[in-house]
C-alpha cells in the first residue's frame, strides 16, 4: 500500500496557462509489426513469405501524392509497425516527400524503429538518425519510452530495445541534431516506484522538452482483461511529471475526450493538448 500512486487534490486559482492545442496529421508506416508487444493493435505476425499485408509501395506513394499534405498542420507524426520487407531508404524517402511537401514540424519514427534499421541494414545507428535529419524530420518520436522499467519491458514487450538502449538511441539524436521526446503509458496500478524509475532516465537527456502522457489502452489486444487505468491515476501521474520536469511540457492526445476532461487536465498542467486532424494509412 506504501507504494501506490497517490493523487493529491488541487485548488488553484486559474487553469494552468498556457494550453496549446496542436493540429496532427497521423501518417502510419504500416499496421503489421514482428515485435509482438502484448499492449499493441500494431502486433501482427507478418509472414516472411507468400502474402504480404501492406500494399506494395503504399506510403512512399501517398507521401507523393495524399491530397492530406496540402493541408496545414502544427505537427505530423510518422509512426507505425515494422517489416522486413520496406528497405531504410523506402522510409527515408517517403519522409523527404513528405518534408517537401508541407513545412510543419516533423515527428518521425523512434528509437524502436531505428534499432531495428541499425539491426536488419548493419548501418551505424548515427548515420540512421542523420538521413533522419536530412530527410526532414525535425524530433524522434517517443516510441519505447513507455515502458522504461525493464522488468515490465521484459514482461509485456520482451522484443524491445531496454532503457539503456532507448536512452543511448536519443542521445546520439540529440547530438545530431533531432529533438528529445518521451512519453509515459500509465497503466492501471502503476506505481510512484515505477514512474521515478523512467524520470531517472529522462533526466539524462539534455534537450527533452515534452513528456507524453498515454493512458493505457488495450482494447483489441491480449491485454485487455487489464482495463484502463482510473482518471486519478492519469492525473497523479501528471502532478509528479510537473513536480519533476517543470521545464517540460506535458502533452496528451486529447482526441475523443470530453470538455470535462479537457479541462480537468488543462487545470492538472497538461500544455499541449493533440488533435488528429487528418490521417494517412
Amino acid at each position: 500500500m506504501e507504494d501506490m500512486l497517490r493523487y493529491q487534490p488541487i485548488w488553484p486559482e486559474s487553469a494552468q496557462a498556457g494550453w496549446n492545442l496542436i493540429q496532427m496529421l497521423k501518417i502510419t508506416t504500416t499496421r503489421s509489426c514482428w515485435m509482438r508487444c502484448r499492449f499493441c493493435d500494431f502486433s501482427h505476425f507478418v509472414p516472411m513469405i507468400d502474402d504480404h499485408p501492406v500494399p506494395s509501395l503504399s506510403l512512399l506513394q501517398a507521401s507523393q501524392s495524399h491530397p492530406a499534405l496540402a493541408e496545414a498542420y502544427d505537427l505530423i507524426k510518422i509512426r507505425g509497425g515494422l517489416s522486413f520487407f520496406e528497405p531504410w531508404s523506402y522510409f527515408r524517402s517517403a519522409i523527404r516527400h513528405v518534408h517537401k511537401r508541407n513545412s510543419a514540424p516533423i515527428q518521425a519514427l523512434s528509437a524502436v524503429e531505428v534499432q531495428h534499421f541499425h539491426r536488419v541494414e548493419q548501418k551505424p545507428v548515427q548515420e540512421v538518425l542523420e538521413e533522419l535529419l536530412w530527410a526532414g524530420a525535425t524530433s524522434l518520436g517517443p516510441g519505447g519510452s513507455e515502458l522504461l522499467v525493464d522488468s515490465w519491458r521484459e514482461e509485456m514487450a520482451s522484443l524491445r530495445l531496454s532503457s539503456r538502449q532507448w536512452l543511448s538511441i536519443h542521445k546520439i539524436a540529440e547530438r545530431v541534431g533531432l529533438k528529445s521526446q518521451a512519453s509515459l503509458m500509465v497503466f492501471p496500478g502503476i506505481t510512484e516506484e515505477q514512474i521515478r524509475v523512467h524520470f531517472e532516465i529522462f533526466r539524462e537527456l539534455k534537450s527533452l522538452s515534452v513528456i507524453e502522457v498515454k493512458p493505457f489502452r488495450c482494447l483489441g489486444t491480449q491485454l485487455e482483461i487489464m482495463g484502463n487505468p482510473h482518471l486519478l491515476e492519469v492525473l497523479a501521474t501528471i502532478q509528479l511529471i510537473k513536480k519533476s520536469f517543470p521545464h517540460v511540457m506535458v502533452a496528451m492526445n486529447i482526441d475523443n475526450l470530453s470538455r470535462d476532461m479537457c479541462e480537468l487536465l488543462q487545470w492538472h498542467g497538461v500544455s499541449r493538448a493533440m488533435v488528429t486532424k487528418d490521417v494517412i494509412e
